[in-house]
């Protein structure tokens, strides 16, 4: 009896950390739409001057969000509030980021993407948690081929130059993410129960930034190879 009220409340706590987590990616990916929305369409003239007048600035940008994310996750544990403040922030700067890219293509383009990104996120998200099979080979595999292709999107973008490359990249892109987004999210399960349902609100809005980059990824992915350019 008292094992099946440990299971219970295991299993209580373990969904309440998953809709904690879940919520502060909805949140991110929200201030992001809303960020993409304001400088994309609102403030298109200036955020396009900002542009042709500060081309490192915007770089700067881009380095900004990846010392956030190294920031996020030294500070998850240790610093709750400042991981919440500093996954808030990202979100906002994605949001600005991705308002350029989404202008090169149509809203038909855009919304398609959202909504294949949606529906495979959330068919491996499902299998994440549901799957009793250890996803741990599939993370170290899916992290390995996402530094090869960063490395040849780099080369790419400044040497080749070739959109037949990019097109295949934005393929294997999307595959590599189905994975990883699978892997993500059962280890919110094994570092809840890794903390003994000890893991704060760091952790959860760190886990939540794992499965808002997994997302990202895939609906830019999605959008590279369907999306139909202005």
């Amino acid at each position: 009896m008292n094992n099946l009220n440990n299971e219970t409340v295991q299993a209580q706590g373990l969904n309440r950390f998953y809709s904690k987590v879940y919520l502060f990616f909805g949140v991110g990916l929200a201030i992001s739409a809303i960020s993409a929305y304001i400088f994309g369409e609102v403030f298109k003239a200036q955020t396009l001057q900002f542009i042709d007048n500060f081309p490192l600035g915007f770089t700067g940008l881009w380095i900004l969000q990846i010392i956030l994310v190294i920031v996020l996750g030294v500070k998850a544990q240790k610093n709750p509030s400042l991981t919440v403040a500093g996954f808030l922030v990202y979100s906002l700067l994605n949001g600005l980021t991705l308002s350029v890219t989404l202008m090169i293509y149509d809203f038909g383009s855009i919304v398609g993407a959202f909504v294949s990104a949606a529906v495979t996120f959330g068919v491996m998200s499902a299998f994440g948690i549901m799957t009793k099979r250890d996803l741990s080979v599939v993370g170290r595999i899916g992290y390995g081929l996402l530094i090869g292709i960063i490395i040849s999107t780099l080369l790419n973008v400044f040497i080749l130059r070739s959109q037949p490359v990019d097109f295949f990249l934005s393929i294997v892109t999307v595959f590599v993410f189905m994975g990883i987004t699978a892997y993500d999210n059962q280890q919110i399960r094994n570092v809840y129960f890794a903390t003994n349902g000890g893991a704060n609100t760091g952790v959860a809005v760190f886990m939540a930034l794992q499965l808002y980059l997994d997302f990202i990824n895939l609906f830019l992915a999605l959008l590279r190879i369907f999306g139909k350019n202005n």
